[in-house]
């Protein structure tokens, strides 16, 4: 199993998986810089996939408009994401719930370690 990480920023990608690793999460993890390169990684390896952690503010695709087009693909629209952002506004929760109902958490950076794998792990396998 596969968990996708898609983040404009190397440094969030990088701290995103070393939390992950650090957690015991054996999953092998893929990482994309935008929702464009997320979006072909994540048809690449759809059946492999099981969680996608991906942040809003993006060039190319953002995380929103990443979600509306994963929604219209009914193979991957059941992945379950996790959107990782720095804005911590309600409005911005609300909006991306509306985008995608299905959406399993809203998590704002700084995120607490511990908060983001007792999200992550009822999505993941463990070997």
């Amino acid at each position: 199993m596969k968990i996708l990480i898609i983040d404009d920023s190397m440094m969030d990608r990088r701290l995103l998986t070393r939390t992950i690793e650090k957690a015991g999460i054996t999953c092998e993890i893929i990482q994309a810089p935008d929702g464009q390169e997320g979006f072909k990684l994540l048809n690449q390896y759809a059946t492999e996939i099981c969680l996608i952690l991906l942040d809003w503010q993006m060039p190319i695709i953002d995380g929103i408009e990443f979600m509306k087009s994963v929604q219209k693909v009914p193979l991957i629209a059941d992945i379950p994401i996790v959107m990782v952002s720095a804005s911590s506004s309600e409005e911005s929760q609300k909006q991306a719930k509306m985008v995608n109902p299905k959406l399993v958490a809203y998590v704002v950076k700084p995120f607490k370690p511990d908060n983001l794998i007792a999200i992550i792990l009822p999505y993941v396998k463990q070997v």
